[in-house]
């Protein structure tokens, strides 16, 4: 994990933000914009959950140090500067990503890449909070895909072969 990697590690607090901060490391070359957004979702809820110990204050001081690197590097990208850009960006690759799950989960083909689409899809849709409340068809996709990324995950697992 970049975050962990480069600094602090997670404080067990932090536990649930590790895929999303894992997300962000994966998509650093990728998709940066994906990355700056899915750290400032952590931030942001890492600030919830517990800025006042130590161990967490320290985390999320590097997180900080991170994103404020990271928008400098995107210097003007509308995406960054321009909220409206920013959220259709990382709502768009969502979709984009739940799309290509689906498509795969209708035509049977059922591997870990579609499971991670799946569950991948489903924390950008969480992280699309950093721009306010999520439409009530945001969480219906995210429910979905976090639900078919995990009964699928134990289809494979059990040796079974999921239902479309």
């Amino acid at each position: 994990m970049a975050a962990a990697a480069a600094g602090p590690p997670l404080p067990p607090q932090f536990k649930s933000l590790q895929h999303h901060l894992r997300t962000a490391q994966e998509h650093e070359k990728r998709d940066p914009v994906v990355t700056y957004y899915c750290r400032l979702y952590a931030m942001q809820t890492g600030m919830k959950i517990d800025s006042k110990s130590p161990e967490c204050r320290k985390f999320l001081s590097k997180l900080m140090d991170q994103l404020e690197s990271l928008k400098k590097q995107l210097g003007d990208c509308e995406s960054i500067t321009q909220e409206v850009v920013g959220c259709a960006h990382v709502e768009n690759y969502a979709l984009k990503m739940f799309l290509y799950a689906d498509n795969e989960d209708r035509a049977g083909k059922f591997h870990k890449n579609m499971i991670k689409s799946f569950y991948t899809a489903s924390l950008l849709l969480d992280t699309l909070s950093v721009f306010g409340e999520l439409t009530e068809e945001n969480i219906h996709y995210r429910k979905y895909a976090r639900w078919k990324a995990t009964y699928i995950h134990n289809c494979l697992k059990n040796g079974e072969i999921g239902r479309a």
